[in-house]
């Protein structure tokens, strides 16, 4: 008799053939049905985007496992998925498949990974967490850099490193033999400086105001000068000297001064450096004493030689102009490179006790102390290139143009990367794709170890434990019509079997990239434009998505080729709350990683004012600004700076009130103050700057008002295909300066042909300006106002327009008023109309002040123009019966010469200018006004040189009026600025 099992095994065996066919008709049946089924269901969909046009490839019908697999083409891959339209989705293709497969179980994949893998985990509510995702951290790690005394957010990015960069830079071409621009000029910049007016001035301080430390593989200073002081070899009269110390000279490892590098130079591997014990003795230091070769802002970099031996805590002080401000560095990581400690203000010269940097020996810890170089300034480029690196005689070039302009790849060899990280990457042929390769190859460098490049996964490098990596681009291509181009965001979740070196999925790149991306266009469609266009998300092996070894994205954010996202690109609203969404979102994902709760920074306090409380005490006072976008970032207590003279600004004091009392001890000097608010997510940006004078007669006082709080982008034209940047109309106004322009912009011919980044048509720009750093709204112009009063020998005090037009401010002990309207003017913004000059609430502060005797004096360059502008018949009678002025025309003169009239003398007397150029320190006014006299007790006082305009008048009524169609701060120096006020002042005591 046969076994049992045989007889089965024969039985199934006869049996098998039949059953096969059963089941493969049974299955191609389902399989019909699923198609016929599902066929149209893409056309009818409502949850997904309809530009991106949805298909199914294929669908499996695995009917052993009673499972159907839908297989959607990328597009569907391409966008936000969340529980909701997930949900929604699936019950939708579950009734569309119908009933003979309601017991069968729905996949959908799409771009290699199920719909459901693509939500991301912190928008999961019921969907379990992916924990392959989470980055491991260890909570014990010490920062690279802490300034002693800062405020350390709780709940925001403290003990946190972002490697951060923006887009490419201007790099050597071997094919022509020059150095140029890796994209085209257009609409007045080129994508090389774009995104760094986004990066520098807004992105990278918001994260380090949160707590962060940012590390860039481009020159963040914008300072042309640079200051070497080395123990090898320094800039010329500089000083090193060891205070107590006898520090040994370690030899091999150390960077070395060079005027010039070539390729395989390596400055850090150049010289040498000092290495000495802690000691228990407080007076026992290393003093690095520069030359500088100007007055200025300077970035101040360290460096050191990293060991396991070396303290965590070496204390470092900067003595700056505004005081000094004291940093431990932890030694054991971080060295060999150029460590980024602040940028402070310097004076000119050589200044032990405001212009030097100590490295301590002072430590409760046992160890060892490193001492390299002591950076100030960033520089002009150094790195030298030539048409190949194995063919010779050649010439060698470098740029000629500050480092900061530079692509990565030169800054990452002067910053002490590995060659093969920097110029082998393609045998020293292509620094074009050496740029864009070796910033992901440095972010895996700066944290060594398994995290390390992929050239070599165990090197030491820097071991920084890098928390996420951004490269930040523009270039989205064009479109001939009006559309917005809008964001679009790539990562890299395939490649190395979808998993970092530590382990950890790198889907995490892409909740990185959804989270940046959904916050960007959520807040510029709450606030700018409700049509903002999300694009894709792509998976795809970019090398600035790919390298890093940690969560990635490659933003490009707009395209700066495209008129219709440039009209918002050149809006520095635009750049502040498009920073800022970022900001929120890496804060948001990190703490997620973490199992925390974010806490979002505060916005700058507004409605400053410094009023007097009697004698020489006065009270600094501010409100703080609700996000309505926010709830997490209300401010808890605040934080006050001051700032002497024309010094640096001190460390600030905290405060919990809404206001500060303060007593002047001192008279002839200028006590400047700016607030910031905090909580325990970080620091707000600064407010304005509000300053206060005492001569010695407090009762010949002077208020300052500044209502100058425009900023805004360049004036754009649109009509029958003359398309750009109207910069002859408004030339805008940007946020303390602006670095992305490049100049005019001289092809407004929406159909000129695209030849190449040479001959881009359409929106091709000039470059004469690329090295200029634009000046703008300063909010700092009581201080210049101020000075010019206390010259005249008279106090002064300062408040915003907010709290000046407050019914409760009460204008009764100032001897005179003086408005600042610099360039303000009612603006159409992305937000709203803002900047009106003469509102309802400051005309009715002014007819106030002036209908009490009260003597006033205005300036700015629309002061006319802006009611006029706005058809503003109300106000024209406001200005011609208060003011005793009426407008004539804007754009007066091209040339700021004015002179007083002979019908003024014995008032007014001498010839001034004002600025109407670009210039480095003042901003540029390129629309004054010219205004007349009105009523019979107003006259002109003074005329343009160019067109004997009217450009000021007088009144000399019931009260005292003077009033400027140009901004009284654009006069060109001190000796103009004084001589103006004087003259000013005198006539009001006449």
């Amino acid at each position: 008799m046969l076994p049992y099992r045989l007889v089965l095994y024969i039985f199934l065996l006869i049996l098998w053939p039949g059953l096969i066919a059963a089941q493969s008709k049974k299955s191609l049946r389902l399989h019909k049905k699923a198609v016929k089924n599902m066929s149209g269901w893409e056309a009818e969909q409502k949850i997904w985007d309809p530009t991106f046009k949805l298909k199914i490839d294929s669908i499996a019908i695995l009917d052993d496992r009673m499972v159907v697999e839908l297989y959607f083409n990328e597009a569907l891959s391409w966008q936000p998925v969340r529980e909701s339209n997930y949900h929604t989705t699936m019950v939708s293709l579950q009734g569309r498949l119908g009933k003979k497969f309601r017991k069968y179980r729905l996949k959908v994949m799409t771009g290699g990974h199920s719909l459901d893998d693509l939500i991301p985990n912190y928008y999961r509510k019921s969907i379990p967490i992916d924990l392959s995702r989470f980055v491991v951290t260890t909570g014990d790690r010490i920062p690279v850099v802490r300034r002693v005394g800062a405020f350390r957010p709780s709940r925001g990015l403290y003990n946190r490193n972002i490697a951060l960069w923006h887009s490419h830079g201007r790099y050597y071409e071997a094919k022509l033999d020059r150095w140029e621009w890796e994209r085209a000029r257009l609409f007045s910049t080129v994508e090389d400086l774009y995104p760094m007016s986004y990066v520098l001035p807004y992105l990278a301080p918001m994260l380090e105001r949160a707590g962060a430390n940012v590390f860039l593989p481009r020159e963040r200073d914008l300072q042309r000068h640079e200051v070497i002081v080395d123990n090898d070899l320094s800039s010329e009269d500089t000083e090193i000297q060891a205070i107590g110390l006898s520090p040994d000279t370690i030899p091999g490892k150390g960077f070395m001064k060079k005027d010039t590098l070539f390729a395989r130079e390596n400055p850090f591997l150049m010289g040498s450096h000092l290495r000495f014990r802690t000691s228990k003795n407080d007076t026992f230091f290393i003093e690095y004493l520069p030359s500088f070769p100007a007055d200025g802002r300077y970035a101040v970099y360290v460096s050191y030689v990293q060991s396991p031996d070396n303290v965590t805590d070496a204390k470092y002080t900067v003595f700056h102009a505004g005081g000094r401000t004291d940093f431990l560095i932890n030694q054991q990581i971080g060295g060999g490179t150029w460590i980024y400690l602040g940028t402070f203000k310097f004076r000119k010269g050589k200044h032990p006790a405001s212009g030097s940097v100590r490295l301590w020996a002072t430590r409760d810890e046992d160890g060892w102390i490193t001492a390299d170089a002591v950076r100030f300034g960033g520089g002009m480029g150094n790195v030298a290139r030539g048409p190949s690196e194995r063919e010779g005689p050649f010439e060698w070039k470098t740029s000629g143009l500050p480092r900061y302009m530079e692509a990565a790849r030169y800054y990452l060899q002067y910053a002490g990367m590995p060659d093969t990280l920097v110029w082998l990457l393609n045998e020293g042929d292509n620094d074009y794709k050496d740029d864009y390769m070796s910033r992901g190859e440095w972010v895996d460098y700066l944290m060594g170890g398994p995290s390390g490049p992929l050239a070599d996964r165990n090197v030491e490098g820097l071991r920084i434990p890098v928390d996420l990596s951004l490269a930040f681009h523009t270039d989205a291509g064009t479109l001939q019509g009006d559309s917005i181009i809008g964001t679009l965001g790539i990562y890299s979740a395939d490649r190395d079997d979808g998993k970092f070196p530590n382990g950890t999925s790198r889907m995490a790149s892409r909740d990185l990239t959804d989270m940046i991306q959904t916050q960007i266009v959520h807040d510029i469609r709450t606030i700018l434009n409700p049509r903002w266009t999300r694009r894709a998300m792509w998976d795809k092996q970019y090398s600035e998505a790919f390298r890093p070894n940690v969560p990635a994205m490659l933003l490009e954010l707009m395209s700066h080729q495209n008129l219709a996202d440039m009209t918002y690109g050149h809006d520095p609203a635009f750049k502040f709350a498009v920073s800022r969404a970022i900001y929120k979102a890496m804060t948001r994902f990190i703490a997620y990683q973490n199992g925390k709760e974010a806490v979002i920074s505060p916005l700058p306090v507004d409605h400053m004012a410094i009023t007097p409380l009697g004698g020489r005490k006065f009270r600094l006072s501010w409100k703080p600004v609700d996000d309505p976008l926010e709830p997490t970032a209300g401010a808890e207590k605040y934080k006050v700076y001051t700032r002497v003279d024309d010094g640096g600004f001190d460390n600030g004091v905290e405060i919990h009130k809404k206001f500060m009392d303060f007593e002047i001890r001192e008279d002839g000097r200028i006590y400047s103050f700016k607030v910031t608010a905090l909580n325990e997510g970080g620091e707000s940006f600064d407010s304005e700057i509000l300053s206060v004078g005492l001569s010695g007669d407090t009762n010949a006082s002077v208020l300052v008002v500044n209502a100058f709080d425009r900023i805004a982008g360049t004036a754009v034209i649109d009509r029958e295909g003359f398309a750009g940047l109207a910069q002859w109309d408004d030339e805008g106004v940007p946020d303390r300066y602006n670095i992305n322009y490049v100049g005019a912009q001289y092809d407004y011919n929406r159909s000129s042909p695209w030849l190449d980044d040479d001959s881009p048509g359409w929106g091709a720009s000039y470059e004469d300006l690329k090295e200029m750093i634009i000046p703008g709204n300063t909010f700092d112009n009581p201080y210049v106002h101020g000075k010019a009063i206390m010259a005249a020998g008279y106090s002064f005090i300062s408040m915003s327009d907010e709290a000046f037009s407050d019914p409760r401010t009460d204008t009764g002990p100032y001897k005179a008023v003086d408005v600042i309207f610099g360039e303000e003017k009612t603006t159409e913004t992305h937000e709203g109309v803002k900047y009106t000059v003469f509102d309802e609430a400051m005309q009715a502060k002014l007819k106030e002040f002036t209908t009490k005797g009260g003597n006033l004096f205005m300036s700015g360059a629309y002061v006319g123009t802006d009611h006029i502008l706005r058809g503003d018949s109300a106000t024209a009678i406001f200005a011609g019966e208060v003011l005793h002025f009426r407008w004539i025309t804007n754009h007066a003169v091209r040339k700021g010469v004015f002179y007083a009239v002979d019908e003024a003398k014995g008032m007014f007397d001498g010839r001034w200018s004002f600025n109407t150029d670009f210039h480095p320190e003042i901003y540029k006014v390129e629309a004054p006004d010219a205004i007349v006299p009105e009523g019979d007790e107003a006259i002109t006082a003074f005329r343009y040189g160019e067109t004997n305009a009217s450009a000021g008048i007088l009144y000399y009524g019931k009260y005292k009026c003077v009033v400027l169609g140009f901004p009284f701060e654009t006069v060109m120096g001190d000796k103009e600025r004084n001589a103006l006020m004087k003259q000013v002042l005198e006539f009001f005591s006449k």
